[in-house]
């Protein structure tokens, strides 16, 4: 099968280009004495996971139970779930993957989070582990304070749940767009993590987890004291949003084709809206950057740029997402590419698993 065969909207996935963006991930962590546990919120995919698995990844971070029991079927783990499991059902499901034998971790920042777990632990017979979230400048979840942060881990340990150490995310940079502050930002993001791990240690804890940052983060994370993994997850695909924080390190993997259904002189229309492209963190271009998603309804996409007047009805274009984490999770399919033949489909299992 050849992309022309194919109907559209659709994802498109360059497996050279993956496996591309996976080395030159573990090329950059080579030496560092910091490792990989890659975000499953990305590729949603076990194929994909499974690839960065066998490149020395240790593992996979999910956001969501839905991930995990995604990966938990394919045999992929050991999981670190960087968020807290809140409510019975979502803790039953929880003790289930254990009774599986699954290895998960789980984000911890409250001593509701504690008493949640502990009461399905009894329910179920499981011990669950954890780590503590602390919050690092972020304010989203997280013990507020290093002092906090103690006091929860301890907890933790006198309950008989597996304390594994501590998370923290600074996802606050990308609200930064000059270089120097953001680089100023993740350093002290990073330090205020730190001061937590230090914390821990000078009460005995000393946190065998320290997990932060995202992609664009790494360059700076993977040399910061402390930090033992990176939960990157980004950088399998590269997207337009991405590329702004660390421009040419890693090719565009994933990109929508759409064909052109109404050309006008000033604009054209394509077949993917919003139920197949985001446009959160902004607008996509084409491939050759010459034509712009100026706008998107529920099933149009508006055209601009230079390259409109190249343009055909019946056209195909292939669009660079501006976020490909939000584009993606409307899709069921990766057509998987060499060059203009289609050499395999995966299933997008973790599309949608938004519980």
């Amino acid at each position: 099968m050849r992309i022309d065969d194919l109907d559209t909207p659709c994802l498109l996935l360059d497996l050279d280009k993956v496996n591309k963006n996976i080395a030159t991930m573990m090329a950059l962590l080579e030496g560092t004495g910091v490792s990989l546990r890659p975000h499953f919120k990305t590729p949603k995919c076990p194929a994909v996971a499974e690839l960065q698995l066998k490149a020395g990844a240790i593992g996979i971070t999910v956001a969501k139970l839905g991930e995990a029991e995604v990966l938990a079927d394919a045999g992929l783990g050991p999981l670190l779930m960087a968020n807290q499991v809140v409510g019975p059902k979502k803790v039953d499901r929880l003790m289930a993957l254990l009774a599986r034998g699954v290895d998960i971790t789980i984000a911890v920042e409250s001593d509701f989070n504690i008493d949640e777990l502990v009461a399905g632990a009894k329910r179920w017979g499981q011990r669950p582990a954890g780590v503590i979230e602390g919050d690092a400048g972020l304010r989203r979840c997280g013990a507020a304070s290093p002092a906090e942060t103690v006091r929860l881990a301890r907890r933790l340990v006198d309950e008989g749940i597996d304390y594994r150490g501590i998370m923290g995310y600074e996802g606050h940079m990308y609200g930064q767009p000059e270089l120097e502050q953001r680089e100023t930002l993740i350093r002290t993001a990073l330090g205020i993590v730190n001061d937590h791990v230090e914390a821990l240690a000078e009460a005995g804890l000393a946190p065998g987890i320290v997990s932060t940052s995202g992609t664009a983060s790494v360059p700076i994370a993977s040399k910061m004291p402390g930090v033992t993994e990176l939960q990157a997850g980004t950088y399998v695909f590269n997207d337009l949003h991405t590329e702004e924080f660390l421009p040419g390190l890693f090719d565009y993997a994933l990109t929508l084709l759409t064909t052109v259904i109404s050309v006008k002189e000033r604009y054209a229309v394509g077949d993917a809206g919003l139920k197949s492209l985001s446009n959160d963190t902004g607008q996509s271009f084409s491939v050759d950057g010459t034509v712009k998603v100026a706008r998107l309804s529920e099933e149009h996409c508006t055209l601009t740029g230079d390259g409109i007047a190249q343009l055909k009805p019946g056209q195909r274009i292939e669009v660079i997402p501006s976020h490909g984490d939000t584009t993606l999770n409307q899709h069921d399919v990766y057509y998987v590419r060499r060059g203009d033949e289609i050499i395999d489909t995966w299933p997008i299992l973790g599309a949608r698993k938004f519980r």
